[in-house]
C-alpha cells in the first residue's frame, strides 16, 4: 500500500506544481514542491529508503521537464541523502530544524541542478539569477516544510529516518 500512496503523493505534487504554481510565484520564483518532497523523503525515511523515494520523484519530474532525463533524479538522490544524514546528526527535533533542512536542501538542489545541467550540456543555467532563485525557493520550502508532515505520515507512515532521536510528528 505504501508504494501506491507514495506514487499518489508524487503525482499530486507534480500536478500542483504544473498547474497551481505555474501562476503562483514569490518574486518571480515558484515553490519547488518536488524538491521539498525529495528533502523530506530523506529526512523522514532515512539514508537508505529516502533517496530511493526521492529518485522516483525526480524521475517522474524529469518526464515533464525539457532537460535530460535523470538530471532531477540524480540531484534529488544526493539532496535526500544529505538531508537524511544531516537530520540524523542533529540532537533535537523541531519545526525549526525541519524548516532549516528543507531550506538548505532546496538551495542545494537548485544549485546542484544548475551545475549538473551545465555539465550535461544545458547552457545558461548557472548565473547570478540562479542564486536568487535558489535563495527564494529555499525560503519558500522552509516555510512549507511543516505542512508536508501530514502528507508524508499518510503516504509512508511514521518517520524512520531519526531512529532514537524522537522524530518530528
Amino acid at each position: 500500500m505504501i508504494p501506491l500512496r507514495l506514487g499518489a503523493l508524487i503525482l499530486l505534487a507534480v500536478v500542483v506544481q504544473v498547474t497551481v504554481f505555474a501562476d503562483v510565484r514569490v518574486s518571480g520564483v515558484a515553490p519547488e514542491l518536488l524538491v521539498l518532497l525529495a528533502v523530506m523523503f530523506g529526512y523522514w525515511f532515512g539514508p537508505r529508503r529516502g533517496p530511493t523515494a526521492a529518485f522516483a520523484a525526480g524521475l517522474f519530474w524529469d518526464v515533464y521537464l525539457p532537460t535530460p532525463l535523470g538530471l532531477s533524479a540524480i540531484v534529488f538522490v544526493v539532496v535526500s541523502f544529505a538531508a537524511a544524514a544531516g537530520g540524523a546528526e542533529l540532537f533535537r527535533d523541531s519545526k525549526l530544524q525541519l524548516a532549516t533542512i528543507a531550506g538548505f536542501g532546496t538551495f542545494a538542489a537548485v544549485v546542484g541542478y544548475a551545475l549538473l545541467g551545465e555539465v550535461m550540456g544545458q547552457r545558461g543555467l548557472v548565473d547570478l539569477e540562479m542564486l536568487r532563485v535558489a535563495l527564494i525557493a529555499g525560503a519558500i520550502n522552509a516555510l512549507a516544510a511543516p505542512l508536508t508532515r501530514p502528507l508524508l505520515a499518510w503516504s509512508i507512515g511514521p518517520p524512520t529516518g531519526l531512529e532514537g532521536a524522537g522524530a518530528v510528528r
